[in-house]
């Protein structure tokens, strides 16, 4: 029998006997999916951001070339006006600095992007109050868009398709709805935030249900995870707003970032 005959004769054997590693995962280098001049500040810096506000035509840059990074890139509907406000995160975390490899996985990430529930009493630094402060009084998910009532985190299995409801009691905008919806693959995991209901700056209805959408994809590369994480939003052109919005979501993607970390500690 010639070398290729034997290689099929034993794939069929495997197949047929039950020991096809079926959950092998295909794992990439992060040099592989960042452009060559993203990767190599990403390698120095560990962290790497951009915003843009009231721009046209924005091209985003730092989205791993992953294919649930390309899809989130897109969430954002069509019919929708443009976003008046953008803004990109990029971490690497080496995997050393989460317990090694093996305390990290694709369902471990997965687990932790649906324990929203321990999201609850995270800290953020307020740069109105200039201090630390509690950013979510309360956080579960919910049963419906607009029914608050709480409903246990889903942790269970493959978040892939999985869309579920959640309020958050902000520290600066009170209780907002949000939509969840989770994709998930053999390297990746996505969860989009789109909230259902209005965020208020004081009296002013600062956005409309649809019109804030927060997306995560953490990718998990052979010795590194990648988090990308990106923020649009249309709401009134007031300066007072630009200030208010830019601030507090990159307050929030921070804290958000810090306490996914230390959820590889618990």
């Amino acid at each position: 029998m010639n070398t290729t005959k034997r290689i099929i004769h034993a794939a069929a054997m495997f197949l047929c006997m039950g020991w096809f590693p079926t959950t092998v995962a295909f794992a990439f280098s992060a040099d592989e999916v960042l452009a060559p001049d993203v990767f190599a500040e990403l390698s120095e810096t560990g962290f790497m951001e951009r915003s843009y506000y009231k721009k046209k035509n924005v091209m985003l840059e730092l989205t791993p070339e992953t294919s649930l990074s390309r899809q989130m890139a897109t969430f954002w509907p069509e019919e929708n006006d443009k976003p008046t406000f953008i803004a990109e995160d990029l971490y690497m975390i080496d995997k050393d600095s989460l317990g090694g490899k093996d305390s990290v996985s694709v369902d471990r990430i997965s687990k932790i992007m649906r324990s929203v529930s321990k999201m609850k009493g995270m800290q953020y630094y307020s740069h109105g109050e200039k201090k630390y402060e509690t950013l979510y009084h309360e956080c579960h998910f919910i049963k419906g868009p607009n029914d608050r009532t709480p409903v246990e985190d889903d942790t269970e299995g493959n978040a892939d398709g999985k869309v579920m409801y959640c309020m958050q009691d902000d520290n600066s905008f009170g209780k907002i709805n949000y939509r969840l919806e989770y994709h998930q693959n053999e390297n990746e995991v996505n969860v989009n935030f789109v909230n259902v209901t209005t965020l208020r700056v004081g009296p002013i209805r600062a956005i409309v249900p649809g019109n804030l959408k927060i997306s995560f994809v953490i990718v998990n590369c052979d010795d590194e995870i990648l988090i990308y994480m990106l923020v649009r939003s249309k709401f009134p052109a007031l300066s007072m707003l630009e200030k208010k919005m830019k601030e507090s979501f990159s307050a929030r993607l921070d804290a958000i970032y810090e306490w996914f970390k230390t959820q590889f500690e618990l």
